[in-house]
């Protein structure tokens, strides 16, 4: 041991001796440069690297909630549950199904309207067991009717099947009578109810069949011109027969007019607002017509159509057809008159006009050559008639007033410019006339008009010279009734005459009076003076007063026609208390501010109003106006 150790102290003290110890010799074996190139790392094997490719970094899966599983879990069972329960009741394993029931409808493609119709009903039960109480249902289109008594709708129809055994068939017949637009498609709707043993569930099975409904029990047929003059009067024919061949109850017929269209007069007159006839029964092979007369409005060219319904109704407030049977088109062409002539009066155009009753009218009429070549001896000639005219008040202008008939004409005599018209060329002619007061005569006529009819007629030159062509307008003046309003005072209590800062009570009597229309929802109204006050209004009067706007109103109502004239005027009164200022010394307050009566015209569809001056502390009646 002392030896080895002596040897390691020898060659430490060798190693780190500071004393030159002569050339060192390098015992390392000699190097040489080298071509081959070292990995700088290990390279995967194949296998290794497939692997690593396939697999992709490696992450850690996370853990599904025992709660999720269970949850899935449910929803799985649940739906097993579920498909196993529907194919044990539809598939057929179930004892009963309603896809073991067989309903089927046999009925003919084309069924005629207004006759008889049988419609087969089916019904086959495929299950194991019976079907007990069963019920069939129908349900029928709108318009069906009962043939066992045709004037009864038929909505629906329940009939009793008992027990359907199983495996068993049963055929039920059905009749009935559609009615509806021809061409139009129906449907019917069958319904079996069932129940099942041990079960108070009540289970449907439901069929329907559809068809098309083929002639209409009755035809319509319309004669009309295939153009008419604008303005100018033309009839049209509506012709109704029945196809049926039982009778057709409660027959309805229903006009659509096209705008611009002016119905003079029909024949026979009609159920509700000239365009709803009710024909009653038709019996098979009758035949009944409907004439109209009347004018279209319009420009050169335009088409209009008039459309009429035929249909069953039973129900006379209607003014439509709930069930149609056919719907008929008529389609005509406005032309626009070659020498045409229109009416204005207090500048208003058309078929009607409103005006108050007792006013003057100024009228104007304007003609017009719409040819291409001249007119010559144009005669314009314009009727006034009415038991409301005052004749005396008729102003021809330029044109001469024939009171015999009521007409003024106006010819190349009495206007040089009429002798010969230019193509293209216009001209206006200007006349008045006044509506004579109410009850003037002792007489106060209802609901009046007066008409004018103007016709225009001249000879055409150039190629067709010779040949007269005319024209014709017309307007109906619906006069609305004049209605007066007065306001009488008088004295009551207190003070008299009324003194400054002392109090008195007067009565205010309203007195409404109306001539010829019946006037509805009719009501006058005033204001107080701040220096008066309300006190009360007579009893049964409907005479009220509003604190916040200080009115007095009273709702008249409806005014029948002759009030005031034929008959007493209908009268209102209520009390003030006036408490007038020394300012007003010497004179004469007025009790209220002037009243106003405001109504509607029920048959010149206009509001007529009345005023009344204000009734003072003088005893009077003020005038009406």
């Amino acid at each position: 041991m002392s030896q080895e150790k002596s040897a390691v102290d020898g060659l430490k003290a060798k190693l780190y001796s500071r004393e030159d110890q002569g050339p060192k010799r390098d015992i390392r074996a000699p190097l040489s440069p080298s071509e081959a190139e070292a990995p700088v790392a290990w390279a995967p094997s194949q296998e290794e690297e497939a692997t690593h490719d396939r697999r992709g970094p490696l992450e850690e899966k996370p853990r599904m909630p025992f709660a999720l599983k269970f949850f899935i879990g449910s929803v799985v069972f649940f739906l097993i549950a579920l498909g196993v329960a529907a194919y044990m009741f539809f598939g057929g394993a179930n004892l009963i199904s309603p896809r073991n029931i067989e309903l089927q409808l046999v009925a003919p493609s084309l069924v005629d309207g207004g006759k008889e119709a049988t419609i087969q009903v089916i019904i086959r039960n495929r299950n194991t067991s019976d079907l007990l109480l069963a019920d069939l249902v129908i349900d029928y289109p709108e318009g069906t009717r009962d043939p066992k008594n045709p004037t009864e709708d038929l909505s629906s129809q329940r009939i009793s099947l008992g027990t359907l055994k199983s495996g068993s068939q049963t055929k039920q017949n059905i009749s009935a009578i559609f009615y509806g637009e021809e061409g139009s498609q129906q449907k019917i709707r069958a319904v079996v109810e069932y129940q099942v043993a041990n079960s108070n569930a009540i289970f449907t099975k439901e069929g329907e069949v559809a068809f098309t409904l083929g002639s209409s029990p009755v035809s319509v047929s319309i004669s009309a011109p295939q153009s008419v003059t604008s303005g100018e009067p033309f009839d049209l024919k509506v012709t109704v027969q029945s196809n049926a061949s039982n009778p057709i109850e409660n027959v309805v017929i229903q006009a659509q007019y096209p705008f611009g269209f002016a119905l003079q007069s029909a024949t026979p007159r009609s159920s509700n607002g000239n365009a709803l006839w009710r024909l009653g029964t038709m019996l098979p092979g009758v035949t009944q017509t409907i004439m109209l007369r009347g004018s279209l409005d319009g420009q050169d060219g335009d088409e209009r159509i008039f459309r009429f319904i035929a249909g069953s109704d039973s129900d006379e407030t209607n003014t439509t057809i709930p069930v149609p049977f056919l719907t008929v088109p008529a389609s005509l062409t406005v032309q626009r008159p070659l020498l045409a002539g229109t009416l204005t009066l207090d500048g208003q155009t058309g078929k009607n006009i409103s005006s108050a009753a007792g006013k003057l009218l100024q009228g104007t009429v304007t003609w017009q050559n719409n040819l291409t070549e001249s007119i010559s001896d144009v005669e314009v000639s314009l009727k006034i008639t009415g038991p409301m005219l005052d004749k005396q008040t008729v102003t021809p202008g330029t044109g001469f007033y024939q009171s015999g008939n009521s007409t003024i004409v106006w010819t190349k005599a009495q206007d040089p410019s009429l002798a010969s018209i230019s193509p293209g060329s216009k001209g206006e002619l200007q006349f008045s006339f006044a509506t004579a007061l109410p009850g003037s005569g002792g007489i106060v006529y209802t609901n009046p008009t007066v008409t004018l009819e103007l016709q225009v007629k001249g000879v055409r030159q150039g190629a067709q010279s010779g040949q007269q062509v005319t024209s014709s307008a017309s307007s109906a003046i619906t006069l609305a009734s004049a209605v007066a309003l007065s306001a009488q005072s008088s004295y009551i209590s207190g003070v008299r005459p009324p003194r400054a800062e002392g109090q008195s009570v007067y009565t205010v009597l309203w007195s409404v009076r109306n001539s010829s229309n019946t006037l509805a929802n009719g009501i006058v109204s005033t204001v107080l003076p701040p220096y008066v006050s309300f006190v009360a209004g007579q009893a049964g009067s409907a005479v009220t007063y509003d604190t916040a706007s200080r009115t007095v109103r009273w709702a008249v109502g409806d005014v029948k026609p002759g009030v005031g004239y034929s008959e007493g005027a209908r009268t209102a009164a209520f009390q003030v208390l006036i408490t007038p200022s020394a300012t007003q010394v010497s004179s004469a307050p007025v009790l209220t501010g002037a009243a106003v009566f405001t109504a509607q015209d029920r048959f010149a569809q206009v509001q007529v109003t009345a005023t009344a001056a204000a009734p003072t502390t003088i005893e009077n009646v003020a005038p009406a106006q």
